[in-house]
Order: C-alpha cells, then sequence, then structure tokens
C-alpha cells in the first residue's frame, strides 16, 4: 500500500459505519462481466461506455434513466434496467457510483455473494494502465483546461483517449478511448471521493504520468474537514509523479504544497517574473483573447489566440501550451489547435442570441471564486452590456452557510441577480439565499430570491431589456430554464 492509501483507510476507519465499508477488492479481466451500480450519472455512464468500447460485456441500473446519459447509454446499446438483485446474478464485478451507500440494494447483494466491487475511477485506471496518463487538477478551471489539453492532442494526431467532467460543445461524449495504439490518456482530475468504500480522490486512481494544477482554494468542504486535509489530497498526486513526468503548476498553488517531494520535472506558469512560463493577456474582442508567452523551458511565442474571455482561461491555455510542448507536440501545431477550441458545455457556452441582441450564456461555476473569474471574463468579451445573473448553488459544498459573503461579493459583478433558494429544509450549515440578497442589495444591486427554476424565469422576463447578456450559473440542469428562456 501507498502513503495515501493509509491515510484515506484510517478516514474511513474513523467513521461511525466503517465496519460496513468494506469490499473484495476486483481486477478486470478480458472476459470479465461487469455490472454498473448507478450508471446513469454522468462519469458512470461514462465508465460503462467505456468498457463496452473495450469489448468488456456491460450492463447498469438506476433508479431513472434521464436524459442525457439514458440516451447515451441507449445509443451505445448498454442494456440497463432499475436496481434489483437480479441484476448482480452472472457477473465478475460490480462497479459502484460514488453516489451509492453500502447499504445500497445492488451492493448489498454484490457483497452477500462475495462479488468484487470497483470504483469508476480505478476501472479507469485499470483499463488505461499502459498508457501515459495526463491528468488536470485543481479546485477551478479543470473541465475547460481538460477539455482544451485534450482537444489539443487531438488536433495534433495523437488520437487520446479521454475523460473529462463535461462534454464539447461540438460532441456528444466526455469520453473517448482513443486509438489503439495512442500512448496517452487525459483525466479530469476530480478531488471528490471514489466510493464509500475509499475515501480517497478520484484523480488518485489514475496512475498520473504529468499533471497540470490549476489552482488551490478550499472547497469540497462536505467531505474534507479542512483546508489542511484538502490540501493533502493534492500533496499526494503531486507525490506520485515518476521523474520522467512532469507538474505544470500554476504560481499561486507553489506556496501551498512541498515541492521538494514531487520527482517530477516542475515549471511554473503565471503572470508574474517568476514564473517558468509567463503569460500576458494583448486583447480580448467578442472573438476572444490574445496572448502571449514567454520562458526560457518553453520558448515564446508573441500571438496566442484563445475563443474564451478572462484572464484565468488565459491561464488555462498556457498551461495546456507548457504541457504539450514538454510533451513534445509541435508548436505551431498547438498554437493552431488552441484557435479552434469549440468550448465544453457549461463552460462560457453561448446558448444563443435571442430578439433584441439578448445574449443567453450557460456555465457550470458554483464555487464563489469560480462566480467572480466567470462573470470578470465575460464582461471584457461583452463591455458595455448589462449582465443579468440567475444563479443557484446546487451543490453540497455551495450549499453551506461559510459562502454566503464570497458569493455575495462574486455575485456583485452583475448588474440584475436571481439567487434560487436551493434548501427546502434548512440546517445552521445551511446558505441563507435571502441574506446573500440582502448584501447585495446593500451594494445597490438589483438582487431577487426565486424559490425555483421556473419562479426566477418568470422574474427574469420581466426585467430583461434589448442587448441584456443573462447569465444562468448552477452545477444542476435548472429545469432546462437556458433553453427555454432562449427558444421563447
Amino acid at each position: 500500500m501507498e502513503p495515501h492509501d493509509y491515510y484515506y483507510l484510517a478516514k474511513r476507519n474513523l467513521l461511525p459505519d466503517a465496519d460496513k465499508r468494506t469490499r473484495i477488492k476486483g481486477i478486470i479481466k478480458k472476459k470479465s462481466r461487469i455490472h454498473v451500480s448507478a450508471v446513469c450519472g454522468k462519469a458512470m455512464a461514462s465508465v460503462a461506455c467505456m468498457l463496452k468500447d473495450l469489448g468488456y460485456v456491460v450492463t447498469g441500473s438506476d433508479a431513472v434513466f434521464h436524459p442525457p446519459m439514458g440516451d447515451v447509454l441507449k445509443k451505445h446499446n448498454i442494456k440497463c434496467s432499475l436496481y434489483s438483485v437480479k441484476n448482480i446474478k452472472n457477473i465478475d464485478i460490480l462497479v459502484v457510483g460514488n453516489a451509492l451507500a453500502h447499504d445500497s440494494l445492488e451492493v448489498v447483494e454484490a457483497r452477500k455473494k462475495g462479488i468484487p466491487l470497483l470504483s469508476g475511477p480505478e476501472v479507469l485506471g485499470q483499463v488505461f494502465n499502459e498508457r501515459k496518463s495526463l491528468v488536470v487538477a485543481g479546485t477551478h478551471g479543470k473541465t475547460t483546461t481538460s477539455g482544451l489539453l485534450t482537444h489539443v492532442f487531438d488536433y495534433s494526431l495523437k488520437n487520446p483517449g479521454y475523460m473529462i467532467g463535461g462534454m464539447f460543445q461540438n460532441l456528444k461524449d466526455s469520453y473517448s478511448i482513443g486509438s489503439k495504439n495512442s500512448k496517452f490518456v487525459i483525466y479530469e482530475g476530480d478531488e471528490y471521493n471514489s466510493a464509500f468504500f475509499d475515501r480517497g480522490p478520484k484523480f488518485l486512481h489514475y496512475n498520473p504520468t504529468s499533471v497540470i494544477l490549476t489552482s488551490l482554494e478550499y472547497d469540497h468542504v462536505d467531505l474534507y474537514p479542512s483546508f489542511e486535509d484538502y490540501k493533502q489530497a493534492f500533496q499526494f498526486l503531486i507525490e506520485m509523479l515518476p521523474k520522467k513526468g512532469n507538474l505544470v503548476i500554476h504560481e499561486s498553488v507553489v506556496p501551498l504544497l512541498d515541492l521538494k517531494k514531487c520527482k517530477a520535472q516542475i515549471v511554473t506558469y503565471g503572470a508574474s517574473k517568476k514564473a517558468d512560463v509567463i503569460f500576458r493577456t494583448i486583447k480580448t474582442n467578442s472573438s476572444g483573447t490574445v496572448f502571449s508567452v514567454s520562458s526560457k523551458i518553453i520558448g515564446n511565442h508573441q500571438s496566442l489566440h484563445i475563443p474564451l474571455f478572462g484572464d484565468y482561461n488565459v491561464a488555462n491555455a498556457t498551461a495546456v501550451y507548457t504541457l504539450s510542448l514538454l510533451e513534445k507536440l509541435k508548436k505551431d501545431s498547438v498554437a493552431k489547435a488552441l484557435t479552434c477550441f469549440s468550448g465544453t458545455r457549461e463552460r462560457q457556452e453561448l446558448v444563443g442570441v435571442k430578439k433584441d441582441n439578448i445574449t443567453i450564456i450557460r456555465d457550470y461555476a458554483h464555487h464563489p471564486t469560480a462566480v467572480k473569474l466567470t462573470l470578470e471574463g465575460l464582461k471584457k468579451g461583452y463591455s458595455d452590456r448589462r449582465f443579468i445573473v440567475v444563479f443557484e448553488p446546487r451543490s453540497a459544498s455551495s450549499k453551506r452557510k461559510v459562502f454566503e459573503l464570497p458569493y455575495a461579493e462574486s455575485l456583485a459583478y452583475a448588474d440584475i441577480i436571481y439567487v434560487i433558494d436551493p434548501v427546502s429544509t434548512p440546517t445552521p450549515d445551511s446558505i441563507d439565499v435571502v441574506h446573500v440578497v440582502d448584501i447585495l442589495n446593500s451594494k445597490h444591486k438589483k438582487a431577487f430570491v426565486a424559490t425555483s427554476a421556473d419562479e426566477a424565469l418568470t422574474l427574469l422576463r420581466k426585467e430583461v431589456l434589448k442587448d441584456d447578456v443573462v447569465v444562468f450559473m448552477s452545477s444542476g440542469d435548472m429545469a432546462s430554464i437556458p433553453t427555454r428562456f432562449f427558444k421563447e
């Protein structure tokens, strides 16, 4: 066992139900019959489809099969059914979604039968263990950066396998097994826990060769009791890297980790002169951002273009540019790839422009810093326009009281704000969106509470004017109100 295995085993064993969180660990073999429980989650559906594409016999189960992932499973001809003990017959391995508890129906049945259990990240680590694993990790920017890295490697004809947390805007899948002879697999490195039996972050299962580390700020307070515990996950990640690997790390993260324990080549990036790779934004307009890169390690480039907005996206693109060159991709190919990146869905995604030049944008941002950076970036691309934001703090960590003031400060970058209340049964630790709105109003912003996405849409219709930019922000689907508003 590695040091991180002991660390997260100890965390698991401190839980009151630790004795119920044990399992038999499985190893996937060529003829393994694999059942995926909680298969309709974004990550688990992708895992099931990847296994099917690799030639395994795969079945799945869940409580419901809503689109889009229900449609994805159907397209890949994966036999799915509702949860049942019958699904556990004639299988070799049960892959368990991290949303499931130890007392879930199929988990209980599998343990009774002595069937091995695996988490989704473990599956990926096993089936791609022969490839160079490039992992994009950090509190913010993972999906856009891993999507951009995948696009660059694909454009450069490296045909990587990949698994990211969002879909490309011009494709319907968030994964690919890549070509049979590909040397690379690219992961969005999620730090959330792997399964009920494994309290360790997902990215520790990806056998990383090289890592981009974009940022480090306390998050997932529901899982990590302190910032020190949160940072430790990333410390373990960088310590796993081999000598021949690369750690491309934002300069802001350097003071937070012990880089002396990282064996890989370390290359820092940022806007200051202390960074190994220095980026500078040259201009921003409606088509995106032009920036330059200067470095003694990878050389200089005076004019790189990305169809994205904000200094944080320039930083993300710089990280991708840097790692791509370190992995021996050709400079011209990388530069050309940056210019034609279509983006990932729900990350500064342009839903469309409707009547009266009303621009509608969808973004996943749910952490206060992500909200701030997204709005800052968009305002550079749509200068002199009025901004309306419909925001829903939906994730487990975003619904915490600790984020009330930071949300108010971040949302203040907009002119009009609607905050959807996500808490039906509040606890002392729950966010009070009325307090968030009161703070915004005290800052002379027009802010309102909506009890649901539908109510937010009703309020929005009364306020929106010609030339407005409307930004919908949530980690959920918001009852499809961004699309509904666009089509009205």
